[in-house]
């Protein structure tokens, strides 16, 4: 009974048919109330815990349903992004010092995409988002071959026998920021995909969609943050780590399929669904 009301949020029927339409923070927190108290006040069966009614603690693995599964309200389908985001979206979270925005004049010619473009003027990227972090003004939107450039004048670099090698398209691949585990984030500026990559390294992987979908991601792993702090969806032992997991990979695959692509190989490493399962990292 559980898995169809999270099954009918997914799909937004049944019970859940009126937020068809609906996004934003007011929403999130309706369908997460709802959602609980479908859950709560449900008649178990056999399968469950018999034709009572549940009175106690919700079971983890429903309450991080409730709390998780909700998030993908926020935004609505973009226009040119796969996200619709606020101008507001990155300051209600991380505060008004901690966006990051560009001026129209800050903007390379070779960022040709035009959402991209809005959205850095509009709605800006975390400046600290603690997997993800924005590059200061003077660095962001460099082309990955000028960062090689500029980085291979550095003795230590050179010590260490880094190459700086760069994939043919490097001129159009234009540094936004970094993610943990020392990984640069670069946004295609022909097509608005995001990858990630290492300095020497000729190759890119897909990691978001598009700069909406990266905001989102790193905005979900906050609000995830703050309601472990509240609700321990992790458990005391971290015996829930992997339930919440699967749960923010399931969320952030509904708003960003690219993010969430299956391996094609033992050394395809797919950035988010691997770190949020990093259970020894303790991102969650």
């Amino acid at each position: 009974m559980g898995t169809q009301a999270v099954g009918e949020l997914t799909t937004l029927t049944g019970r859940f048919a009126h937020l068809q339409g609906r996004f934003g923070g007011p929403v999130v927190e309706e369908a997460s109330a709802l959602l609980r108290s479908v859950l709560t006040d449900e008649i178990w069966g056999e399968d469950g815990w018999g034709d009572v009614e549940w009175e106690g603690e919700m079971p983890s693995f429903w309450r991080t349903a409730a709390l998780i599964r909700p998030l993908a309200l926020v935004a609505a389908p973009g226009r040119g992004l796969r996200l619709d985001l606020p101008a507001d979206f990155i300051e209600e979270e991380f505060g008004a010092e901690g966006v990051v925005r560009l001026s129209p004049g800050d903007l390379p010619d070779a960022l040709e995409h035009e959402p991209t473009r809005r959205f850095l003027v509009e709605v800006g990227l975390p400046r600290d988002g603690l997997l993800f972090g924005a590059e200061a003004r003077e660095d962001i939107l460099n082309s990955m071959t000028a960062v090689c450039a500029e980085r291979m004048e550095n003795p230590a670099l050179r010590h260490l026998g880094i190459a700086g090698t760069l994939p043919e398209d490097s001129d159009h691949l234009l540094l936004i920021g970094g993610l943990m585990h020392d990984f640069d984030t670069v946004v295609d500026g022909r097509t608005g995909l995001v990858h990630y990559t290492l300095i020497d390294d000729d190759t890119v992987t897909p990691v978001n969609a598009d700069v909406s979908t990266l905001a989102f991601t790193v905005w979900m792993h906050s609000r995830q943050r703050k309601l472990e702090e509240e609700y321990e969806l992790t458990g005391d032992m971290g015996e829930f780590y992997h339930q919440v997991a699967d749960t923010m990979v399931a969320v952030l695959a509904t708003a960003d399929p690219v993010a969430c692509l299956p391996a094609t190989g033992p050394d395809d490493y797919r950035y988010w669904p691997e770190v949020f399962h990093d259970e020894a990292g303790g991102v969650l």
